[in-house]
């Protein structure tokens, strides 16, 4: 019971209407405490007005005189009753109404500084002390700044007035209980519609989530809700797609291997099972066609291990600084007599002040190496290949071109994919292990640079730039 109550109260939903409800609850808190000492504050200011109202200035003055000239507050009583000494309103021969007088049940009181009562109409409140709402409401009496005397009438109105108070302020806190409840119940269905608003994108997410855990890669889910909500949407859907792109191309791949490792396997078998069976003389012209085969599956499987390591990054490098005229010339000298025996021209153009580049310099004539290899196997006799170097803002721009029968765009955006080959038939006639291009693709991004095809017509050219070399003497 208590798992099952933490794992609810875990939920987006529970905690969104909790949260309103707590905020609603505190705000209408505080809203009454605030009301309460207003209305108290605002009844009392009132009362006190009202009480300091009913005596005149002269009636104040004439109790500091009495004071002043007496020094206390003994025999003060006669200034309260009626029928005492005039109280400034027009009696004759210094004779009038006191200062209070018993009129429907009112009380006028005269304490000292300390709100003990020392003279009243009411004999019997002299000697008893004002309670905190009656020294809220007197009158003070101050003689040379210091406050002497308090004078107050306790009516049974004033009385009345405090009960209505209370009674307001009880009705006040029965209406703001009612709000509570209704804001509260308000506030619950607020929260749950926003928590369901919320996570209903996320109940689709966690579902796909589960769907791509058990296979369904490339599942979409709808880009909905808040902006982070859609952009977690986004986010997963680009997620799922490369997912399944990737697992195509494992599938692919591992097609692939297979029906390249398939040609060599089966050749060796079968003249081998021919040698075994007498079929072919055990000759050295026969083994020799075995032996090629070996070589060729030692060529292939050298090309996924070094294509595998360069994309996990593991590749080691053995870097220097190197000028790239040097670099093209190495490459162009290696590769000028298979130019002559395919009859095609070979040609180099280096442009004068280039920067030296900071590359692993085998590495960087195998990238060369399967371009002009590339290049070598697309160019028809009579035609010509040219290597280029020359100054980009990233460092150095090499290229390698050939005339002939170009790339389509469709066919340039796979041309760094294993084992792709442009025609339909996958021929092996030239012996490569389809993994050149790819292999060049991942040397020159360990190298920091990019690589790209610029298809066209009649010429294709692949280009690639290489960052340039800091400051230092270069190595030839």
């Amino acid at each position: 019971m208590r798992n099952w109550i933490g794992i609810e109260l875990r939920r987006l939903w529970v905690r969104l209407a909790l949260a309103f409800l707590l905020v609603t609850w505190g705000a209408i808190g505080a809203v009454a405490l605030v009301v309460r000492q207003a209305t108290d504050a605002s009844f009392r200011s009132y009362l006190n007005q009202q009480e300091v109202s009913r005596f005149d200035e002269a009636a104040l003055a004439r109790l500091v005189d009495y004071y002043a000239a007496q020094g206390n507050w003994t025999g003060a009583d006669g200034l309260l009753l009626p029928g005492a000494a005039a109280a400034g309103r027009g009696g004759e021969n210094g004779q009038g109404a006191g200062i209070g007088a018993r009129r429907g049940g009112a009380q006028t009181l005269l304490a000292d500084a300390d709100g003990v009562v020392v003279a009243a109409t009411d004999p019997a409140r002299i000697g008893t002390r004002l309670d905190d709402a009656l020294r809220a409401r007197a009158a003070a009496l101050t003689l040379d700044g210091q406050t002497v005397g308090l004078l107050v009438v306790d009516t049974p109105g004033a009385q009345a007035l405090g009960s209505a108070e209370v009674t307001f302020l009880a009705q006040t806190s029965t209406w703001l209980a009612v709000a509570a409840v209704v804001a509260g119940a308000l506030a619950l269905l607020t929260g749950i519609a926003l928590a369901w608003v919320l996570t209903r994108p996320l109940d689709r997410l966690t579902e796909a989530v589960h769907d791509l855990g058990s296979g369904d890669l490339g599942r979409q889910v709808p880009v909905s809700g808040a902006l982070e909500t859609a952009e977690l949407a986004h986010a997963f859907n680009r997620l799922s797609h490369d997912l399944a792109a990737a697992e195509q191309l494992r599938q692919r791949m591992a097609a692939d291997i297979a029906h390249e490792l398939r040609t060599p396997v089966t050749v060796l078998r079968g003249h081998l099972e021919a040698m075994l069976d007498g079929v072919y003389p055990l000759d050295a012209a026969h083994l020799a066609v075995a032996y090629d085969q070996t070589l060729h599956l030692h060529r292939l499987v050298g090309d996924l291990r070094l294509l595998t390591q360069a994309e996990a990054g593991r590749l080691p490098l053995e870097r220097k600084l190197a000028a790239p005229e040097t670099l093209l010339a190495q490459a162009a000298s290696l590769f000028q007599p298979l130019a002559l025996d395919a009859e095609v021209r070979l040609e180099s153009e280096v442009a004068p002040g280039l920067p030296p580049v900071w590359v692993d310099g085998d590495r960087f004539q195998q990238v060369v190496a399967n371009l002009l290899s590339n290049a070598l196997r697309h160019t028809p006799p009579g035609g010509a290949i040219r290597l280029t170097a020359r100054p980009d803002s990233s460092g150095v721009r090499f290229g390698v071109s050939n005339t002939g029968p170009g790339l389509t765009p469709e066919e340039a955006a796979h041309v760094f994919e294993r084992f792709w080959r442009a025609d339909a038939a996958r021929q092996h006639d030239s012996g490569g292990s389809g993994l050149g291009l790819a292999i060049t693709h991942q040397l020159v991004r360990l190298h920091g640079g990019r690589i790209w095809v610029e298809p066209g017509a009649e010429q294709t050219a692949f280009v690639f730039t290489l960052p340039a070399a800091p400051e230092g003497n270069v190595e030839f």
